[in-house]
C-alpha cells in the first residue's frame, strides 16, 4: 500500500524555479508527519512549528543549491561556446580595455589571454586605421546598432600585420549601483582575401600601365544593332571631342583609309560571322585629317548563357612601328646613295608594268645606262667624288621621265629606266636622245668639272623579250654594243643581239645534259670565326665546269634551271654531295663543322624537300644538324603559308636556318623574330659599298645590331681586303667569309687547307 507521504507530496518544480510559500509549508508538514510516524513521538504545538520552520529552511537551501548548480552549468556552457567559437571574440569595457578573449582571438592575434586582457584594443591597431575604429565606436554608442568595419592589426613588432573584419555590438549588464555597458567584437581574419584583392588591384594597374604604354584601347561593336562604343581617352587621342566619333559602325568605316576600308571590313564581318581569330591593320583618320596606323584583334563577348552578344576589339596604335617598317623597307628597296629603287623593287614594279602592257597590248621599253668615264673619275678623284657624281646623275635622270616610269640604280655606274605606254620605237629614240643630251654636260663637283657621258642600250616589249629578265638582258647587251661601237650613244637591240639572247635555249639543252651526266661540282669556302680565331664552317657553292671552255657561272645557269623547274633535282644532288663530303671529312679527322647550302624558293617549297634531305643525311651517316640552309627573303616572306611548316619541321630536325643576302630585300622586320631562324647573312653587295657609300657603315652596323638583338649569328660574305676584315672585326661580327680569308676549294683541297692551318681548329 503506498505511503501517505508519497500520495500527498506535490510534484517538484524545475531547478531554478522558486517554490511558493504555501506549497513549501505543505511539504514541510508532510515530512514532519513522516518523521513523527517513524519515531512514534508526539510533540506539542510549539515544537511542531519549530520543526516545520526548520524543514522549510532545509528545503529552501536545497532549492538554492539546485539553482546554483543550474546557473553554473549554464555559465560553463556559455563560456564553452564563447571560448571555442570559430571566430575571435573580444569583450571590452566602455573605455576600450579588453576584458575577455576567446581561444580563436588568441590564435588570430598570436598572443595569450594574459597578453590581451587589461590592454586597450587601440594598442594593436595600425595608426592609419585608428580613425576608422573610433568612428565606428562612437556610432555604436550613439545608435546602439551593430557596426561592421575592416582594419589592420599588428599585435606585436614580431608579428606580421593582419587584416580583420570586425562586428561590434553592445553587451548590457546591470549592477546594484549603476548601469554600464561592455561591448563585444567579433573578429574574422581576412588577410588572405585582402591579399587576393590587392593582387587583383595590382594586376589591373599593371594591365592599365601596359595598355597605356602599348597605346592600347578597347572598343565594342554590336553587330545586330551596328552600334560602336569608343573609350573617351582614345577619342581625345584621335583629336575628337567626347561623343564626336560616330556611334554607328558604317559611319565609323568612313574614317578608314580608302585603301584599307574594304579588306578591313571584310575581315571584321568575316569574324562576326565565323568567329575565326584574326588580326586587322588599318589606317584611321584623325580629326585633323592625318591618318594613324592601328592594329585590332577582335574577341567575342558572351553573356552568362554563353550567347553571343557583341565584339570587343583590342586596338593598338602601331603608327611608329609602321613608319619604322616603311623606313626599313625603303632602305632595303632603295639605293642608299641615290635614293633610287634597287633591282628588287625594279623587278616588282616592272613586272606590274609588263602585266599592264600585255593586257593593253601596248609596248614597253627598257633603257640600260652605263657611265663611260666613271671608273676614271673614281680612280683619279676617289670614291667620295664618285659618289657625288652618281647622285648628280640620278638627279638628272629623275627629271627625264614621267611619274608612271621607273628609274633604278643596279649598282656601280649602271642605271635602268622602264618606260610604259610606248607607241613606237621613235618615241623611245626621242627619249633616249634627250637622256644622253641631259646626262652628257659636265658636272660641277666642288671645284671640279667632270664629264661622264652615258652609253645606252634599249630593248622593247614584246619583240625583244617576253619577260623583264629577257628585256634587261637584251638591253644590257645592246648597251655594251653601243659602248664598243660608239660610246656616248644609244643602241637598240638588233636581230644579232636577239639571237644572242635566244642562245639561252642552247643553255637549256646543255643544262639537262649536265644534270643527267652529273657534270656539276661542289666547292667549299671557309667561314671563319675571328673572335675565337678558328674555323666556324664552310659554304657549299655549286660549279659547272666545261671541258673546253670557262665554267658556266651559277648566275647564268640557275635562272634557267629555275624556269625549267629543275632546281629541286639539282638542289637535292647538292645536299647529298654535301652530306657525303661531311662524313668523308669526319673520317679523315676533320672536325664536324656545319656546312651551309643555298636553297631556292622552288626547291624549299617542294613537297618532298624535307624527305629528300632526311634521306641524304641517313644514306651518308650525317646528322641533319650538320646542315645550315640559306633561304632568301622572298622565300620567307612572299610564301608565309608554305614556308611556316617547312621551317618548323627543319628546326625540329636540328637544321639551322639563315636568311640569305639580308639587307637587299624587303624583310618584314616586325615578323622576322617570329621565324625560327638561327642566323642572317649580309650580302656582299653591301660590303662592296662599305668604303664608297656614305651611309653604308651605319647601315651594316644597324643590321649587325639588329641580328644580335634577335639572337642571330651574323655572317658577312665578300671579305676581299684587309680593310674589310678590320672593319667587321672591329664591329664584333660573328663570322666572316671571302677571298681574303679563303677561296672556294674542292672537298679534298679544303681538307688539305685545314691541315695547313691548324690555328683554325674549332675551339
Amino acid at each position: 500500500m503506498p505511503d501517505r507521504t508519497d500520495r500527498e507530496q506535490p510534484a517538484r518544480p524545475p531547478p531554478g524555479v522558486p517554490i511558493p510559500l504555501k506549497e513549501l509549508r505543505q511539504r514541510a508538514e508532510a515530512q514532519l508527519c513522516a518523521i513523527r510516524d517513524a519515531a512514534l513521538v508526539t510533540d506539542n504545538q510549539s515544537n511542531h512549528e519549530l520543526r516545520v520552520h526548520q524543514i522549510e529552511l532545509e528545503l529552501q537551501n536545497e532549492e538554492l543549491r539546485r539553482t546554483q548548480e543550474a546557473l553554473e552549468l549554464s555559465r560553463a556552457r556559455y563560456f564553452d561556446l564563447y571560448d571555442l567559437a570559430p571566430v575571435g571574440y573580444l569583450t571590452l569595457s566602455e573605455t576600450g580595455i579588453i576584458q575577455q578573449a576567446n581561444l580563436a582571438a588568441e590564435t588570430l592575434l598570436g598572443l595569450s589571454r594574459a597578453g590581451l586582457v587589461g590592454k586597450p584594443l587601440s594598442q594593436f591597431i595600425l595608426p592609419e586605421d585608428q580613425d576608422i575604429h573610433y568612428q565606428h565606436r562612437r556610432a555604436l554608442w550613439s545608435t546602439g546598432r551593430t557596426q561592421h568595419y575592416e582594419l589592420r592589426l599588428r599585435p606585436s613588432t614580431a608579428t606580421p600585420i593582419i587584416w580583420v573584419s570586425l562586428d561590434a555590438c553592445l553587451v548590457p549588464e546591470t549592477t546594484t549601483d549603476t548601469a554600464h555597458h561592455d561591448w563585444r567584437l567579433i573578429m574574422t581574419d581576412i588577410t588572405i582575401r585582402k591579399r587576393d584583392e590587392q593582387k587583383i588591384i595590382d594586376s589591373q594597374a599593371r594591365l592599365h600601365l601596359v595598355a597605356t604604354l602599348a597605346e592600347l584601347a578597347f572598343w565594342e561593336w554590336t553587330p545586330h544593332t551596328n552600334q560602336v562604343i569608343f573609350p573617351l581617352e582614345w577619342q581625345r587621342q584621335m583629336g575628337y571631342d567626347q561623343g564626336a566619333l560616330p556611334k554607328n559602325f558604317d559611319d565609323w568605316a568612313e574614317l578608314l583609309h580608302p585603301d584599307d576600308r574594304e579588306p578591313s571590313l571584310a575581315k571584321l564581318r568575316g569574324f562576326a560571322a565565323n568567329r575565326e581569330s584574326c588580326e586587322i591593320q588599318y589606317r584611321l583618320r584623325r580629326k585633323d585629317g592625318a591618318y594613324r596606323w592601328l592594329q585590332a584583334r577582335p574577341e567575342v563577348i558572351q553573356d552568362a548563357n554563353n550567347t553571343y552578344q557583341r565584339i570587343l576589339l583590342a586596338q593598338q596604335d602601331i603608327t611608329r612601328r609602321k613608319e619604322a617598317e616603311l623606313h626599313a623597307l625603303r632602305l632595303a628597296q632603295h639605293d642608299p646613295l641615290t635614293g633610287l629603287p634597287t633591282r628588287r623593287l625594279l623587278d616588282q614594279l616592272a613586272n606590274q608594268m609588263l602585266v599592264s602592257a600585255r593586257r593593253s597590248k601596248r609596248q614597253l621599253a627598257v633603257l640600260f645606262f652605263d657611265l663611260d668615264d666613271f671608273k676614271a673619275v673614281n680612280d683619279m678623284y676617289g670614291h667620295a667624288v664618285g659618289d657625288l657624281l652618281l647622285q648628280a646623275v640620278a638627279q638628272r635622270l629623275l627629271t627625264l621621265f614621267r611619274a608612271e616610269d621607273i628609274v633604278a640604280r643596279l649598282g656601280g655606274d649602271e642605271f635602268v629606266a622602264v618606260l610604259s605606254k610606248i607607241d613606237d620605237a621613235t618615241d623611245v629614240a626621242r627619249t633616249a636622245g634627250k637622256a644622253i643630251a641631259t646626262l652628257a654636260p659636265p658636272y660641277t663637283i666642288g671645284q671640279l668639272q667632270l664629264h661622264c657621258a652615258p652609253s645606252l642600250g634599249i630593248s622593247l616589249y614584246p619583240q625583244d623579250g617576253e619577260t623583264i629578265e629577257q628585256l634587261m638582258q637584251s638591253a644590257d647587251l645592246a648597251m655594251y654594243h653601243a659602248k664598243q661601237i660608239r660610246p656616248g650613244h644609244y643602241q637598240f637591240v638588233t636581230a644579232a643581239l636577239n639571237e644572242q639572247v635566244m642562245s639561252s635555249a642552247t643553255l637549256e639543252r646543255q643544262l639537262r645534259q649536265g644534270i643527267a651526266k652529273e657534270e656539276f661540282r661542289v666547292v667549299y669556302q671557309p667561314v671563319l670565326d675571328l673572335k675565337q680565331g678558328c674555323l666556324h664552317g664552310a659554304e657549299a657553292l655549286l660549279r659547272w665546269p666545261q671541258h673546253d671552255q670557262e665554267p658556266i657561272p651559277p648566275s647564268t645557269f640557275l635562272p634557267v634551271a629555275e624556269s625549267l623547274h629543275l632546281t629541286h633535282e639539282i638542289g637535292l644532288w647538292v645536299i647529298r654531295e654535301v652530306c657525303r663530303q661531311h662524313q668523308s671529312w669526319r673520317v679523315a679527322g676533320l672536325p664536324p663543322i656545319p656546312i651551309s647550302v643555298n636553297v631556292s624558293t622552288r626547291e624549299f617549297l617542294h613537297p618532298h624537300f624535307i624527305q629528300g634531305l632526311c634521306d641524304a643525311c641517313r644514306d651518308a651517316g650525317t646528322e641533319p644538324s650538320a646542315l645550315v640552309l640559306h633561304l632568301s627573303e622572298s622565300t620567307l616572306f612572299d610564301y608565309p603559308d608554305g614556308s611556316a611548316d617547312q621551317l618548323a619541321a627543319l628546326r625540329a630536325l636540328g637544321v639551322k636556318l639563315v636568311i640569305d643576302d639580308f639587307g637587299l630585300g624587303c624583310s618584314s622586320l616586325s615578323k622576322l623574330d617570329q621565324l625560327p631562324l638561327t642566323g642572317l647573312q649580309i650580302n656582299q653587295a653591301l660590303v662592296r659599298q662599305l668604303h664608297t657609300a656614305r651611309g653604308m657603315p651605319a647601315i651594316i652596323d644597324t643590321i649587325i645590331q639588329f641580328g644580335r638583338a634577335l639572337g642571330l649569328d651574323v655572317t658577312v660574305v665578300g671579305i676581299e681586303s684587309e680593310a674589310d676584315q678590320r672593319f667587321f672585326h672591329a664591329m664584333g661580327c660573328d663570322h666572316l667569309q671571302g677571298f681574303r680569308l679563303g677561296k672556294p676549294m674542292t672537298g679534298g683541297a679544303f681538307a688539305e687547307w685545314y691541315r695547313q692551318h691548324p690555328a683554325t681548329a674549332p675551339h
